[in-house]
């Protein structure tokens, strides 16, 4: 008697045929009855066991009948994938044709279909769901928030607070006075309110707690929209210090996760819905934005040393903030540097155009991806930067691989699998978003490959909102390495050195790891090193430094500024009467020098200025 549910009947003799249906069974079997042609064609008489080896049949209870590309898109209805692809088969003729003439090309070749399947797919019957990788990616999006405001709390005061380098009351004074009233759509964010130290430490502090509340799987989609208003608000607020591309792309990744997380008070509630497919494929497509760019910029600029593939002879030691693992990557043959640079070019060329691709293509990225980073945070300090990365590649995986990762013992406890898609409003407003950001981040895209501004009218309005940014570091190769060294004084003729916690100083200090860490004045000094370089020929380059704002902070012992340096002269007598700096050129040792001195650096005076009274700099 025929079954009540409707029915999947395949040719259970076809491995290609097994392989799928084993796949959707896993998906959803409740309520549809599935059955090889050879078990149950005398349930059926009307349909010869020829027509069944044929096609893929699914019988509804009614008498119903679909075969070949209807079939299977009737198959994706029931098992709640998709409903789409059945309405446009049945109501739009020429696509109907054209579904027929590529099921029959491929039931033709089911041999090979299966092999190029399982090279693509792998051999895992699991469905590519994503319950269980939004969990996951969540949480570690939550610990990268939390390591950026506990970061970021410990400097604030000294960078942009009332007693900092830039405080931010006075730039945002500023830009009110420009704009002839306060930007907030402009430039949004809550110092507006009160720009003080109070709003400053409450900003982060909160966006902490909202943090860990999220790593925690409570609140998710508040949590994360608390973590990126926060955030959102420190950065616009934070001047140079914060307009860094780490900061953008957490922005950009913070607000599509708003998006991606679940509309319930926990994370892994067995109520919480399917994952959102459209927001998963703008996470995928900001990856492979940001990967791709990464390379093309080096490329797009002409810049000799990437172009000869010497580049990395002179990144360890000039990069911003070196580590004394770098200084060994530095010692190997030239050789071993080219063949370097040419997979990192193979990994931020190639491997971003797979992403959108099956399991095992999206496999091969993710290993390649990750590997880049590990090896990049395995020989410099960019803060939370590489890690971030690490925790939007997690969206390339798909629960059956993170699954393997997971020991027997505990997997009973993973809630992995499909649910339920979102409800109508949802999906109506991730489109809404999709299509948003589709639309920013295509004229952001157009403009790096053009290098012209593409539909400024479009993108200008949301600039503010770091909601689509352009990326690509190291566009071209710094290959010298100026630092900035700041002395103070109290009689004139004793000078003695301003020493910075990680920015190379010392020439026998070995050049320390400070991940997850991101010391914002040590990196922003890499920037005046290169600006004091060229002073000589670009005197307007000491428009965009903040060595004098620096230097009148220390002139009038600011404690925040102070916390932020390791050594300060003269701090128990009042602090110096004059200060000076100066530009010297350095270098990583050679081993002989290494071995000689035991210092790690070499350095060279370039040049330095005159004593400066620190009466003349209050």
């Amino acid at each position: 008697m025929p079954s009540t549910d409707p029915a999947v009947i395949f040719d259970g003799d076809c491995t290609f045929c097994r392989r799928w249906i084993r796949r959707y069974w896993n998906i959803k079997h409740d309520g549809i009855a599935y059955a090889s042609f050879q078990n149950a064609s005398s349930q059926y008489p009307a349909i010869t066991d020829d027509a069944f080896r044929e096609s893929l049949h699914v019988i509804e209870p009614d008498g119903t009948v679909r075969t070949g590309a209807g079939a299977c898109w009737r198959v994706l209805q029931l098992t709640t994938l998709r409903s789409w692809p059945l309405w446009i088969h049945e109501h739009v003729p020429p696509v109907r044709w054209l579904g027929d003439l590529g099921y029959r090309w491929v039931t033709r070749r089911r041999g090979g279909m299966n092999t190029v399947s399982t090279l693509l797919h792998g051999n895992v019957a699991a469905p590519s769901t994503t319950l269980l990788t939004r969990r996951v990616f969540l949480r570690l999006l939550g610990l990268i928030y939390l390591t950026a405001f506990l970061s970021a709390g410990w400097q604030l005061d000294g960078l942009v607070g009332e007693d900092g380098i830039r405080p931010v009351g006075q730039r945002l004074a500023m830009l009110e006075s420009s704009f002839g009233g306060m930007p907030v759509v402009e430039l949004p964010s809550l110092l507006w309110l009160d720009p003080g130290n109070g709003m400053l430490n409450g900003l982060w502090i909160v966006g902490a707690i909202a943090a860990v509340l999220l790593c925690l799987g409570l609140l998710p989609m508040a949590m994360l929209g608390v973590c990126w208003v926060a955030y959102l608000s420190i950065v616009n607020g934070g001047d140079v210090f914060f307009n860094y591309q780490w900061d953008a792309l957490l922005l950009e990744i913070g607000f599509l996760a708003i998006f991606w997380a679940p509309w319930h008070w926990r994370l892994d509630a067995p109520q919480v819905r399917r994952p959102s497919v459209v927001i998963r494929f703008l996470l995928l497509w900001l990856l492979a934005r940001f990967m791709f760019f990464s390379g093309y910029v080096k490329l797009q600029s002409g810049d000799g040393t990437w172009e000869h593939l010497t580049a990395l002879t002179y990144h360890y030691w000039t990069q911003p903030l070196p580590v004394w693992t770098a200084w060994f990557m530095d010692q190997l043959p030239l050789w071993f540097q080219k063949t370097s640079c040419v997979i990192m070019f193979v990994i931020e060329l190639g491997l971003p155009l797979l992403v959108f691709g099956p399991r095992v293509i999206r496999t091969i990225a993710f290993i390649g991806l990750v590997a880049l980073q590990l090896a990049i945070i395995a020989t410099g300090n960019y803060g939370f930067f590489n890690l971030l990365t690490l925790v939007l590649c997690i969206v390339l995986l798909d629960d059956a691989q993170l699954l393997l990762l997971w020991s027997k013992r505990w997997r009973w406890n993973v809630q992995a699998g499909l649910r339920p898609p979102e409800g109508a409003v949802r999906r109506i407003v991730n489109t809404v978003v999709a299509v948003c950001i589709l639309s920013l981040s295509a004229a952001v895209t157009l403009s790096q490959f053009t290098r012209t501004s593409v539909a400024p009218d479009l993108t200008e309005p949301f600039r503010g909102y770091r909601l689509v940014n352009a990326y690509g570091l190291f566009r071209a190769m710094t290959t010298t390495r100026p630092e900035l060294l700041i002395e103070g004084s109290r009689d004139g003729t004793t000078w003695e050195p301003y020493t910075f916690i990680y920015k190379p100083g010392p020439l026998d200090r070995m050049p320390p790891f400070c991940l997850p860490n991101m010391p914002r004045l040590d990196w922003q000094m890499w920037f005046d090193g290169l600006y004091a370089e060229r002073l000589p020929e670009y005197p307007s380059m000491q428009q965009r430094m903040i060595l004098p704002d620096l230097l009148r902070a220390l002139a009038d012992q600011r404690e925040p500024v102070l916390e932020l340096l390791e050594t300060t002269p003269f701090a128990d007598e009042g602090g110096p009467t004059a200060l000076r700096w100066s530009l010297e050129q350095y270098r990583f040792a050679t081993p002989q020098e290494r071995a000689d001195t035991g210092h790690w650096w070499t350095s060279t005076r370039i040049h330095g200025s005159n004593p400066l009274p620190v009466s003349q700099l209050r």
